[in-house]
């Protein structure tokens, strides 16, 4: 509706252009006379407004977006041939008096005139759609920051003081090391979970994938020791580019909310852990068994957490899958970097 409203007044202000520059009656008369004004100038308005439409939208945006030039080009080029032959036959062969031999334009000029006004068209749609591309940024970027303020002003409010914290728990990993080393590890190891979540990792809220997996593989650990080592779990990882980023406990709070809601003994349904980082892309799956019998109370924050800060990072360019039914839960992350 946007591209529909500045196309038709650009329309209207060019056709009164002509009229003030040429006089009204040779204007009506390029329009194919006074009968086919409306109809020329309605065709006009619906085609360009379509053709704008698809040129920045469909083709111009996925080519800031992604920057992958090739299939861009191609398409440009194809849509753009489909369009001069459009026109080509709705101005020479449909009897249109607008242009062909009624105005005497050859085929050569009107295909040089077609070449021009393409080219003038796609750098006004990649132009047009840097510009949503960078205000879609800004957005997202002052979304991330009140999203941080909330962050910031709820863990002030909620949060135990963590030198006080971390003090403790030193006592007690020192108390314990003597008597019990594995009880002392898994404090030990609960000491750098709660670290890394209390950290501050930026504005974006990102960490390395290394560090990311390193501290979920601690909370695998943890409960491990804290059910002595019967839970059943599976886990595999293929990372081929550990150089990427993601937002801080994404991956761990799909993992803790395994261990929180789902049946963890049962041997022949093991929680299953998946990360597969390929190229640009990270996938990352956690699917598990339900737990019978009475569950934990849940409010859903961090799973909606993870999904609102994937949506304002990453975009189009992200997907949170949750899937459920009687028996199962799973989560899904795939991030296109």
């Amino acid at each position: 509706m946007i591209i529909l409203a500045i196309y038709t007044t650009w329309s209207v202000a060019v056709f009164l252009f002509l009229i003030g520059l040429q006089g009204p009656e040779t204007t009506i008369r390029q329009f194919g006379g006074s009968q086919a004004v409306y109809f020329n100038f309605g065709h006009s308005i619906i085609k360009g407004t379509i053709v704008y439409y698809i040129l920045i939208y469909h083709l111009a945006l996925p080519l800031v977006q992604t920057r992958k030039w090739k299939k861009a080009l191609v398409q440009c080029l194809l849509f753009l041939i489909l369009l001069t032959t459009y026109e080509y036959f709705w101005n020479f062969k449909t009897g249109n008096p607008n242009i062909g031999e009624g105005a005497h334009i050859s085929v050569r000029t009107f295909l040089i005139t077609a070449v021009i006004l393409d080219v003038i068209m796609v750098m006004m749609s990649v132009y047009v759609a840097t510009l949503i591309t960078s205000n879609e940024m800004h957005r997202r970027k002052e979304e991330l920051e009140k999203q941080k303020l909330q962050a910031e002003l709820s863990a002030i409010r909620y949060q135990i003081n963590p030198h006080f914290l971390f003090n403790s728990l030193s006592f007690i990993y020192t108390k314990a090391l003597k008597t019990s080393p594995e009880a002392a590890h898994a404090v030990h190891l609960l000491s750098e979970i709660m670290s890394y979540a209390l950290d501050d990792w930026g504005e974006l809220g990102t960490v390395p994938l290394a560090l990311e997996v390193e501290h979920m593989k601690k909370v695998i650990e943890m409960n491990q020791i804290r059910f002595n080592h019967m839970l059943q779990i599976s886990y595999q990882e293929h990372v081929e580019e550990s150089e990427v980023h993601v937002p801080t406990l994404a991956l761990v709070t799909l993992v803790e909310n395994a261990f929180k809601h789902g049946d963890l003994n049962d041997e022949q349904d093991r929680v299953n852990i998946a990360l597969n980082v390929t190229g640009n892309r990270i996938y990352f799956r956690v699917s598990n068994k339900k737990k019978k019998g009475p569950k934990e109370p849940s409010k859903g924050i961090g799973l909606s957490n993870v999904q609102q800060r994937l949506q304002l990072m990453y975009g189009a360019k992200q997907s949170f899958v949750i899937r459920e039914d009687e028996n199962y839960y799973s989560n899904e992350i795939i991030i296109n970097l």
